[in-house]
């Protein structure tokens, strides 16, 4: 383990899927995550207060960006969201897919913490409850 990693990692469960923070400071927040078959992320959204990027380590994504269909993000593709982009993900394979997350500014994990408390283990969100989530971090449903 480097010097500079901590002993602990700070978890956030994510509906079927646990985000585990590698690092966090003001500017720039990172986190590693498992996400399993059948995985759906929350509906589209836009978030007009911070930056994003998915780096997929392994497995496969489909990724929404912007109003375009669905595509393939195999391991190997980043896909950057820059605040104000329409984005969502999915895992529609039977395996699972390892991603890094990045926030910018840092404090974008308090959305991550309070989004992921609302996604169900199985089935769809509540929408009305997704939709107060995301109105308190400067953020909107985009369906």
């Amino acid at each position: 383990m480097p010097a500079d990693a901590p002993d602990e990692f700070r978890l956030i469960p994510y509906g079927r899927a646990t985000l585990r923070v590698l690092a966090e400071s003001q500017g720039l927040a990172v986190g590693e995550m498992d996400v399993p078959p059948g995985f759906l992320s929350p509906p589209p959204a836009i978030h007009n207060g911070f930056d994003e990027a998915i780096y997929v380590v392994t497995g496969k994504l489909m990724v929404v960006k912007g109003h375009d269909h669905a595509r393939p993000a195999p391991a190997g593709t980043l896909f950057l969201i820059p605040r104000g982009t329409r984005h969502a993900f999915t895992n529609e394979t039977d395996e699972p897919a390892r991603v890094l997350g990045m926030w910018s500014p840092g404090s974008a994990l308090r959305f991550i913490t309070d989004i992921g408390a609302a996604l169900p283990p199985s089935g769809y969100p509540d929408l009305a409850v997704l939709g107060e989530v995301y109105r308190r971090h400067h953020s909107e449903l985009a369906v």
